[in-house]
């Protein structure tokens, strides 16, 4: 069975990266054709001419003069030509080659000669480090200063507009003395205006859809990050910052819009972000695919990641100023760096499918597509350079970032399928827990009925028993007759107490079933009831009922319990020339319930613990403390409140508020 798998998903690895390897491919060569300075370039004239088209544009890729550690000016030229070299841009990446100790530093002249009509545009995209411009000896501009007593570098892309009657001549001179590129070493793109602005446009477009797409995944993971506690915390992490130096790499063209003069540190910046991100892709690839053993592996290519993270950073701004002649390794190095670690991410996802790891595809598509284009990039030197896109290995890194928010996604996912699959085994547990609940309280509310049922008999029997032989003077002296005396008051109590512990097991045991009551109707009902046993206390019973409807939800057992406790305390502490009022009002949304009296009322002490179980203050009358507490919970079981005023000698109310149904609100 093992087997099986192992053949099944080693099948879908083999197929998945050979389907990534080829579109990939395909896709390069489709932008290699289309977008592409080196395929869409001036022709040159039998003459060495550019031609520039009238619609459209082409790049300045043939046809340059290039005079090595010299800036000659336009007047320069007037006398004769000097010594110089046929070369097209991007041939020469420094001026290494031309010094005898490799150092890439100095300055240099590129000369064009043009031909075309019309307005043109010139675009000069970042000239390495800094650039003067002149166009048949007139002077269009700069970026920084290219004198070499008063250097400054300047990474702008600037764009000059001239007139182009016939042949013209195009001088550019650069310096570099800061940045390990120098020179031509990005075509420049000329044209008519408009189409020229159009591409600029198009291309920050691209660039700004990249840069904000990474941004807005790298800050909500980082947030994210920073608000959950599980198992894929670190992940989350990593891709954020994985999304973050993406970012930080793909918006130098913003920069560059603009003009950085921190040449040396915009440029470490942007390799520190690109091996960034590599190493974020390595070390999520560690902990998807390789969660378990190979320590050894794994501490190789964190310690590795991690050293040519600071190398880029360290060597551009501290080691390249004092020996220049290192950089002419820098930039394979940092080429073949990014091979190695393009070919391990492939190798960790490979690994990953063929262990038949969850969510391995997209991942494993997305490093083949990485690999395959920083392999296309570094092979394609000094062939390749787009118009309006993003290079190749840029492309490839994106994939990289769109592929880990995929599979952030589909974890995300699934937690939320888990989350949903425990809450609902939760919510099934809660209700086989509330059920067993209710059986045992049944039970239990049962168990004291009966047992209370077989208590009542034995204890009527003693009762009755001793009030005989007391009432028959069955040869008794005083003491033996206050003894039985004491023993009939004793079952009494017990007696009461029983008929409390089944109220008590009553109220528990069973849920209440609410239904639709006419409170006015319902309290006329419970005073022509209740108004002849009252009257038999002695006080007058009123009643004060509105005509206004009032719907409630409520069990009408239940309710007429608790307005029962309510009215027999009220009699039981009115005396007979007193009066008790039953009342109904209402506002927009409650009912007023409230049971007056005219009696002695409640010591203002006592008031805080009358609705407490077992709390009484007439214990010489054998109350037990339960009827205002049985009272509170009825009320609450109705989603009401129960409210207590009295002033000793004056007498007390207790008022019930419950809330009306929908219907009666604000009718």
């Amino acid at each position: 069975m093992k087997q099986t798998i192992f053949t099944k998903t080693a099948f879908q690895t083999i197929l998945v990266t050979a389907g990534a390897i080829i579109i990939s491919i395909l896709g390069l060569l489709t932008v290699t054709r289309y977008d592409n300075k080196y395929i869409t370039k001036a022709a040159l004239s039998q003459d060495n001419l550019c031609k520039v088209p009238e619609k459209g544009y082409c790049s300045l890729v043939d046809g340059w003069e290039f005079y090595p550690d010299v800036l000659l000016f336009p007047e320069d030229f007037s006398s004769g030509t000097p010594t110089y070299y046929n070369t097209w841009a991007g041939e020469y990446p420094n001026l290494s080659l031309f010094h005898e100790d490799k150092n890439p530093y100095g300055t240099s002249t590129w000369r064009l000669h043009l031909q075309g009509n019309g307005n043109v545009l010139l675009y000069l995209q970042e000239p390495l480090c800094a650039a003067r411009i002149y166009v048949d000896g007139q002077y269009l501009g700069e970026t920084g200063d290219v004198s070499s007593n008063h250097y400054a570098p300047l990474v702008k892309d600037t764009a000059y507009s001239f007139f182009l009657d016939g042949n013209a001549e195009l001088i550019i001179q650069t310096a570099n003395y800061s940045h390990y590129y120098g020179g031509i070493w990005y075509a420049p793109v000329i044209g008519d205006a408009d189409s020229v602005s159009h591409l600029i446009a198009s291309r920050m477009l691209i660039y700004g859809l990249l840069f904000f797409s990474s941004l807005t995944l790298s800050l909500f993971c980082i947030v994210l990050w920073t608000r959950r506690d599980d198992s894929g915390k670190t992940v989350t992490l990593y891709f954020g910052m994985l999304s973050l130096s993406f970012a930080l790499r793909i918006c130098y063209p913003f920069l560059r819009l603009f003009g950085v003069p921190l040449v040396s540190t915009l440029y470490a910046i942007e390799d520190a972000s690109s091996v960034s991100g590599i190493y974020f892709s390595i070390r999520i690839a560690l902990l998807l695919f390789l969660p378990d053993g190979f320590g050894r592996l794994k501490k190789v290519l964190r310690v590795l990641s991690l050293s040519v993270c600071g190398i880029v950073v360290i060597a551009p701004l501290f080691i390249f100023p004092a020996i220049p002649g290192l950089i002419l390794w820098y930039g394979p190095f940092i080429s073949w760096y990014k091979v190695i670690m393009a070919f391990s991410l492939i190798s960790l996802t490979v690994y990953g499918g063929f262990m038949g790891l969850q969510h391995i595809g997209i991942i494993l598509a997305a490093a083949a597509a990485n690999g395959v284009g920083l392999f296309y990039s570094v092979l394609s030197i000094g062939a390749y350079e787009p118009f309006a896109g993003a290079y190749l290995e840029e492309y490839g890194a994106f994939c990289m970032v769109i592929a880990f928010a995929v599979l952030m996604v589909q974890r995300s996912r699934k937690m939320a399928e888990e989350n949903v699959k425990l809450t609902l085994h939760l919510q099934e547990e809660v209700e086989e827990k509330t059920e067993h609940l209710h059986r045992l309280l049944t039970e239990r509310g049962q168990l004291i009925t009966e047992l209370g049922h077989d208590m009542k008999s034995p204890l009527t029997s003693l009762s009755n028993m001793a009030q005989i032989i007391r009432l028959n003077d069955i040869m008794l002296d005083e003491d033996t007759r206050r003894r039985m005396i004491h023993i009939e008051e004793q079952c009494q109590i017990l007696s009461e107490r029983l008929k409390s512990i089944q109220e008590i097991a009553a109220e528990t045991s069973f849920p209440v079933k609410m239904e639709s009551v006419l409170l006015n109707t319902f309290l006329s009902d419970f005073y022509h009831n209740c108004r002849p046993i009252i009257e038999l206390y002695g006080p007058n019973f009123l009643e004060d009922i509105t005509s206004r409807p009032c719907h409630i939800m409520a069990n009408r057992e239940q309710l007429f319990r608790a307005l029962e406790n309510l009215l027999y305390n009220a009699a039981d502490f009115t005396p007979p020339d007193g009066k008790i009022t039953l009342s109904l009002t209402a506002d927009d949304t409650l009912a007023y319930i409230a049971v007056s009296d005219t009696g002695c009322g409640i010591p203002e002490k006592d008031l805080p613990n009358i609705f407490r179980r077992s709390y009484t203050t007439r214990s010489d009358k054998g109350g037990q403390g339960l009827g205002l507490a049985i009272t509170r919970t009825i009320v609450l079981e109705h989603a009401g409140q129960i409210d207590v005023v009295s002033e000793e000698g004056k007498g007390t109310t207790f008022t019930i508020r419950l809330p009306l149904l929908v219907g009666d609100k604000n009718s």
